[in-house]
């Protein structure tokens, strides 16, 4: 049976938003029908200039998965009545609706986030937060599901977001072919932090890059807002409305996020007991650092352990 999936793109979308999930769905095979749509049809431009041929929503027929590419119109462009309309009906009738990057910001226009958990790209995830308050917006997952409802973050995390899909629908066997195919993950939880690639991304000349080195070396230690705002000769509140601003997330979840990385990759390695890599990463007890597994992975680190 066909399952007919949807790329609803907004004026100025970013291309790799449709390429990225769409060839993880073609990779699949026959199972998948994909139609590009816009509201009226015709040519649309990406963000770098390319250009796509699409469908009106009006000559669609019903699809079994919406999913809203992000990209520049989708921040700062209004909803028309016909795509609002359109993402309802899915809504309405149980349909899988979803979102890349900004798409979520045309989801949560036409209503379709309203109390519902989301995620987007994190340097817009507060934009998202304050324009729509009735969205629980969860700022550095790479993907979230609620109910028929999936959103993801940046371009990358639309491939993961896809892969979710397919798993779904054929099964993983056929996702870890896909996988291999495509050379990239299996499957990252939803679960997983952006924050990784955030520190990545931080400006080595921004003024919190040297703060974020001094945390991983020292991840050890117990750490507050206040000994951080210290070290960067600021009083807690400006530091940490500060960074957030700089990084998208709160002190307190950055430095859960280096924990929660360099205690997993210990764990991985297989080199020390659990105990021990609790004490080393600052977790105290082997208790509390499974919590925070169960919490950030959805799995204890004995779960992580057996499968390397």
């Amino acid at each position: 049976m066909t399952h007919r999936i949807g790329f609803l793109l907004p004026p100025d979308y970013q291309l790799l938003d449709v390429a990225g999930p769409m060839t993880v769905f073609e990779t699949a095979g026959g199972g998948y029908k994909i139609d590009l749509l816009s509201a009226s049809g015709g040519v649309m431009t990406s963000s770098g200039g390319a250009e796509l041929r699409t469908r009106s929503l009006a000559d669609c027929p019903p699809c079994q998965t919406l999913l809203v590419c992000g990209g520049v119109g989708a921040v700062t462009a209004e909803i028309d009545p016909a795509t609002r309309d359109f993402l309802n009906l899915h809504m309405s009738r149980g349909q899988r609706v979803a979102s890349v990057c900004t798409g979520a910001f045309v989801l949560a226009r036409a209503g379709c986030l309203t109390g519902k958990r989301a995620t987007t790209h994190w340097r817009y995830a507060s934009e998202l937060a304050r324009r729509y308050p009735d969205v629980n917006v969860e700022a550095d997952r790479i993907w979230i599901r609620d109910g028929a409802v999936w959103t993801s973050a940046g371009v990358s995390a639309g491939m993961d977001l896809a892969m979710a899909m397919v798993a779904e629908d054929q099964g993983s066997s056929i996702a870890r072919q896909i996988a291999k195919e495509l050379v990239i993950y299996y499957r990252r939880p939803g679960r997983q932090s952006q924050f990784s690639a955030l520190l990545e991304t931080v400006d080595t000349g921004g003024r919190f890059a040297e703060l974020l080195t001094w945390i991983r070396e020292n991840i050890g230690v117990a750490h507050s807002v206040e000994s951080l705002a210290a070290r960067t000769a600021m009083s807690p509140r400006h530091f940490s409305r500060a960074f957030r601003a700089e990084t998208g997330v709160t002190p307190a979840r950055a430095v859960e996020q280096m924990r929660l990385e360099i205690a997993r990759e210990w764990v991985e390695r297989r080199t020390h007991s659990l105990t021990h890599v609790a004490r080393a990463t600052g977790y105290g007890s082997a208790d509390r650092m499974r919590n925070s597994f169960l919490r950030n992975f959805g799995v204890p680190p004995q779960s992580i352990r057996r499968s390397f």
